[in-house]
């Protein structure tokens, strides 16, 4: 008798218990069938019917294949004019100021050569050849002095500008100098990385503000530069690059083409990057209702969006608007299992 009274009683003890959890479980709001995820191997998969596509505003398109050359970045700096134009400035004064003192020591030698041949045959006093004689001394010393100042402003443009610069922007009025004068052009200090000299292939470099990859312009070498910059130990190069949007004073990137070398990927906008736990991701398309998340590794940020060579294969459907609402639909299950383990 007892055998049988005593599980009984034990069910009748627990009963409440058992009715609480049922009850609590029917409280419970239901796991939503939109968000069924699953990892393996760094990636994620969530569920999302039609209709919650439709809803979300998910967008998708194909990824586009690229191939790109290889590049090391760099650094630059857009000059100020200003000094160089004062050192023209300088030197054209110079000049002008020798110009004139070499005519005016030509009219003084020969006015000497013509008092010493009349000196000669009697006919003018010792007197006046001693003061043709001081006057062409005067105008050779002038001569002298105005010759030393424009070696020295020359010597100092050098040591500033380089002796192509100089050529084109103080000695003549090259195409190069009225396109900086004009600001249609501006003058680039470029720092290449420790290590690189410059190659042919340098010539020609892309350059543009920081993040702006996309909207890069072309500069042309125009010589190497004998001042430094003081952020980097790198060789330095003097380059000119259309003005448009570019101010003095503004650092920019750069990128230096490595010849023969080139690498494949795919192009994944901006908009489709999520991050998730300081890492950025993105969702493939696998199915109609299927959607990947992956990682995104090693990428080059070109602008509006990124090289990347591994991960992501070109013609695959990648979300472009409505990553975020994906990465919310996959972590609701989670949410929904904390407040579960807190009640």
């Amino acid at each position: 008798m007892i055998q049988i009274l005593l599980p009984l009683l034990i069910a009748l003890q627990l009963a409440p218990a058992w009715t609480a959890a049922a009850e609590r479980d029917a409280d419970e709001p239901a796991t939503s069938a939109l968000a069924a995820p699953a990892s393996s191997a760094g990636a994620a998969t969530v569920s999302l019917s039609d209709d919650g596509q439709a809803l979300a505003g998910i967008q998708t398109a194909p990824l586009q294949a690229l191939e790109l050359e290889d590049e090391s970045r760099a650094y630059g700096k857009v000059l100020d004019m200003q000094e160089l134009l004062s050192l023209r400035a300088r030197y054209r004064a110079a000049l002008s100021e020798l110009t004139i003192a070499e005519a005016q020591f030509k009219v003084a030698r020969s006015s000497y050569e013509r008092i010493s041949h009349l000196h000669r045959e009697s006919i003018i006093p010792t007197r006046d050849l001693i003061q043709a004689e001081a006057q062409l001394a005067s105008e050779q010393a002038r001569c002298e002095g105005f010759r030393r100042n424009l070696q020295e402003v020359r010597e100092e443009a050098l040591q500033s500008w380089g002796g192509e610069l100089f050529r084109q922007a103080v000695e003549r009025e090259s195409p190069l100098f009225h396109s900086l004068l004009e600001r249609s052009r501006v003058l680039l200090l470029v720092s290449l990385p420790p290590g690189h000299a410059r190659p042919e292939t340098y010539r020609r470099i892309k350059v543009a503000l920081s993040g702006e990859r996309q909207q890069a312009r072309e500069a042309e070498l125009v010589s190497p530069a004998p001042r430094t910059d003081e952020t980097t130990q790198g060789e330095t190069w003097f380059y000119a690059a259309p003005a448009a949007g570019l101010r003095s004073g503004m650092r920019v990137d750069i990128w230096l083409p490595d010849a023969g070398a080139r690498q494949s990927g795919v192009l994944i906008a901006l908009s489709a990057i999520v991050w998730h736990v300081g890492r950025p991701w993105a969702y493939i398309q696998a199915g109609a209702t299927q959607f990947v998340r992956r990682p995104i590794g090693p990428h080059r940020d070109l602008g509006g969006a990124w090289f990347v060579q591994q991960g992501f294969e070109a013609g695959e459907s990648v979300v472009v608007v409505g990553g975020q609402t994906l990465l919310s639909e996959e972590l609701r299950p989670q949410t929904h299992a904390k407040d579960g383990d807190d009640d």
